[in-house]
């Protein structure tokens, strides 16, 4: 089913045009395209076959450029993103580092403050993965495994 489903329907019906062909051919001993190029050239008409194809072409490199403009604007898209949630973690990180150090003044406990510099180091690490991440080339399993460095439970 996989198959079908990322399938077009122009490729399917291309599909089932070539299978019918080859069943008249095979079975039936009729060549429709054969007599189709006959009748075209009989009436003078064998101009139509290659204007439409370059129709037919055209519409292809319309739906190709479409999908890349669609793409480039999904990268951007993703860009600013991860831009913008880098500049949050930044600012997390400043804001703890400023908190690590006014706890150091305030002589809070010192597990406390580990336990703080390790989260900040965590935190170094998703901002470093974040910058690391290519969107053209992303592996969401890779993502998933460098991003999921954070310990809850320690």
């Amino acid at each position: 089913m996989k198959v079908l489903k990322n399938s077009s329907t122009l490729v399917i019906l291309f599909l089932m045009f070539i299978l019918s062909t080859l069943f008249f051919n095979l079975v039936l001993g009729i060549s429709p395209i054969l007599d189709f190029f006959n009748y075209m050239a009989g009436k003078k008409y064998l101009w139509t076959i290659p204007l439409l194809i370059s129709i037919l072409f055209g519409f292809w490199l319309y739906s190709r450029s479409m999908k890349r403009k669609i793409s480039d604007e999904r990268i951007e898209i993703f860009n600013a993103t991860i831009r913008t949630i880098q500049d949050i973690l930044q600012n997390s990180a400043s804001s703890m580092q400023l908190l690590i150090l006014d706890m150091k003044d305030v002589e809070v406990h010192e597990e406390i403050i580990i336990k703080a510099e390790k989260n900040m180091e965590e935190l170094k690490s998703v901002i470093k993965t974040l910058a690391s991440v290519d969107p053209k080339t992303i592996q969401l399993k890779d993502l998933n495994r460098n991003l999921s460095i954070i310990k809850m439970n320690d």
